[in-house]
């Protein structure tokens, strides 16, 4: 069985841990980009084998990351992790950006994305012939690369202002490469949106005395602190960044239109 969450979906935190909590026997977690001109995310592989020749033995949520603005302010697959390994950050970062493992909505075991979803078949049938004997495991001479696959990915100590990229050969482009999923992390911010109306912007009322106005942006600017979003990718911390330089703009101009005025 295959359900599909959307990021820009409200609910989608809430859905996602009740999936969790109430499906069991095996389920794969793991999030997947989403466009307009994609397939649907159950039909792509790994997923659509995955369903065809183990469905009947492994049930599976695909987090659909739209790449929308009211997406980004939500991290449902970060959240699990978090949930899941409240003591150690390293297990929470794996579990969010690899394909996740659960029997009976307890973490089983995590496999890293290798780079295409072919890849990605073999390990995850691997792993998922250490967990039951209902699935076979893989045919050891198709191994990818003929290598093993890389440890699970270490959370950032703190979030970078850049990353350094880990160079690598040229391959040839496939047709799934448009629909392979990249970590967390990766996406460009979207563009600095057009000056707005400040008082828009603070959700205040032209006219709206002082010392009220001033209790509504800190309460608004607060939300955006570092500290609240030092847990999330680096792309978020940028739109944090954007949005308090927004908020702080409005507010100059609100105080001192409501200062002129006193």
């Amino acid at each position: 069985m295959q359900w599909v969450l959307f990021f820009s979906d409200r609910q989608v935190r809430e859905q996602l841990f009740s999936r969790v909590d109430s499906t069991r026997g095996l389920l794969l977690v793991t999030g997947v980009r989403h466009g307009a001109a994609m397939r649907p995310p159950e039909g792509r592989e790994p997923f659509a084998t995955l369903e065809r020749l183990h469905g009947d033995v492994l049930s599976q949520v695909l987090v659909a990351d739209e790449g929308t603005t009211d997406g980004m302010w939500r991290d449902p697959l970060g959240d699990l992790g978090d949930r899941l390994h409240p003591d150690s950050r390293d297990d929470a970062y794996a579990a969010a950006t690899g394909y996740l493992l659960l029997r009976d909505a307890r973490p089983a075991a995590v496999v890293r994305k290798q780079g295409t979803p072919f890849e990605d078949l073999w390990f995850l049938q691997e792993a998922l012939s250490r967990l039951t004997a209902r699935v076979p495991p893989p045919d050891p001479a198709q191994r990818p690369g003929r290598r093993r696959a890389e440890p699970a990915p270490r959370s950032p100590p703190r979030p970078a202002s850049g990353t350094n990229a880990r160079a690598t050969g040229p391959r040839e482009r496939t047709a799934w490469d448009d629909e392979t999923t990249p970590p967390r992390g990766t996406r460009a911010p979207p563009p600095e949106p057009p000056k707005k109306d400040p008082w828009t912007v603070l959700g205040l009322v032209p006219g709206t005395p002082l010392d009220e106005a001033r209790k509504a942006f800190r309460a608004l600017v607060v939300q955006y602190h570092p500290d609240k979003v030092a847990h999330l990718a680096p792309e978020f911390h940028a739109l944090a960044e954007l949005r308090t330089r927004e908020l702080l703009d409005a507010w100059a101009e609100v105080e001192r239109a409501l200062s002129e005025g006193t």
